[in-house]
């Protein structure tokens, strides 16, 4: 007797209930790649899996990279069309904590047509939507050849994408899954993130002037760097994107009460247009804070990634627009603010652009929920750009 065939579990679930079982699927970032981990941490690892083994039941042929222990990136490729381009679907698996919830983060609950938990937003509701197009695109006779690129340690400062290795037949494009609410994005700004100190003189609380409170010397640099960023960077201009910004976001100093203290550091956030020199940037920066404040800066760490301009009327991007106007929507390009992986696909020189449902303003939230709505009407705008991108020149 012949058993039958197991029908692939993404030929058959619903988007809700595939979004619902990847959000019920644990998958906060434990940090950094050279954090050290205990062996129960949670890492990217259960959600690599799962979405392997849906991918196998497709026929992807499916290759994990480890650019660190336990957090993996995943390549899965179905290419059976001979001489077609090969367009990616790429999501990072990684999320932010649940520190501060005000909603069970992996229970997905549903209200008034919302879905509610950590990820939902970013950027598990890509996930449902890509896999779900993936699945439509097996079965269509116009599809290019396929790929499926999961990320790891995005939220740790896009760790995870620069490290993939795509060996000799990497993908000719590749869609970035990000709440963009359904709109073609093709900018963003890079980011850098800075640890800065400032160093004095500790003495004891009741003898300050025997000492040299570092911490007033990094007050006056918080205020320096304030002008900066209200000034000169939030003058600055670049077509389609906002100012450039600077914030700083974490002050540490001092170690006890009674004790003058000797060192003071500061974290800043930075948002810099697309092709600006880093190096150099952060270079004018400590020449610029001396010769205003008299004060020496230590760089104790900075950790950058690429901004991201698409290659101008690219098939891909052509592809897109097309799909969107065909469905009465918005084919506007647009850019976005935040850095996503998009940087690093662009510098291995393939077609990129950004698009998924969702809205940035919920992502990392404590309430973080995706419209349903978004998520169905994502799936065959994908699809639609997949065929439109395999006959595209």
């Amino acid at each position: 007797m012949r058993m039958p065939k197991k029908t692939a579990f993404l030929n058959t679930v619903s988007p809700v209930d595939l979004l619902r079982r990847l959000v019920a699927t644990d998958s906060r970032s434990p940090g950094a790649l050279a954090t050290p981990m205990a062996p129960d941490t949670i890492t990217e690892e259960t959600l690599c899996a799962l979405i392997e083994e849906w991918l196998g039941e497709l026929g992807f042929v499916c290759e994990r990279q480890y650019p660190a222990p336990r957090r993996p990136q995943l390549l899965a490729r179905r290419c059976p069309h001979p001489g077609r381009p090969t367009l990616a679907f790429s999501a990072h698996f990684d999320t932010v904590g649940t520190a501060g919830m005000t909603v069970p983060p992996f229970a997905g609950e549903l209200r008034d047509g919302r879905l509610y938990g950590r990820g939902a937003c970013d950027t598990k509701g890509s996930h449902a939507a890509m896999l779900l197009a993936l699945a439509r695109l097996c079965h269509d006779p116009l599809s290019p050849n396929l790929m499926f690129i999961g990320t790891c340690a995005e939220e740790s400062g896009i760790e995870g994408a620069p490290r993939l290795r795509l060996g000799d037949t990497p993908p000719d494009a590749v869609i970035i899954g990000e709440p963009t609410g359904n709109r073609l994005v093709t900018g963003h700004k890079s980011h850098l993130w800075l640890e800065l100190a400032v160093h004095g003189r500790a003495a004891h609380g009741s003898t300050p002037e025997a000492g040299d409170n570092a911490i007033y010397r990094m007050a006056e640099v918080i205020q320096s760097l304030r002008r900066l960023a209200e000034t000169e960077m939030g003058r600055e201009s670049c077509a389609g994107f906002t100012p450039q910004t600077l914030a700083v976001t974490v002050v540490a100093g001092g170690n006890k009460v009674n004790i003058i203290p000797d060192q003071c550091r500061i974290q800043a956030d930075v948002r810099l247009f697309p092709g600006t020199n880093v190096a150099a940037f952060v270079r004018e920066l400590t020449a610029r804070i001396k010769a205003e404040t008299g004060q020496t800066l230590d760089v104790l760490s900075q950790h950058g990634a690429n901004g991201f301009g698409a290659i101008p009327n690219s098939p891909l991007r052509r592809a897109m627009a097309a799909a969107l106007a065909a469905a009465s929507r918005d084919a506007t390009e647009t850019t976005v603010n935040y850095c996503t992986d998009a940087g690093a696909f662009a510098g291995f020189g393939i077609d990129t652009v950004i698009f998924g449902p969702g809205d940035i303003r919920q992502a990392h939230g404590p309430t973080e929920f995706l419209e349903l709505a978004e998520l169905e009407a994502a799936i065959p705008l994908l699809t639609a750009t997949a065929r439109a991108f395999a006959v595209a020149r």
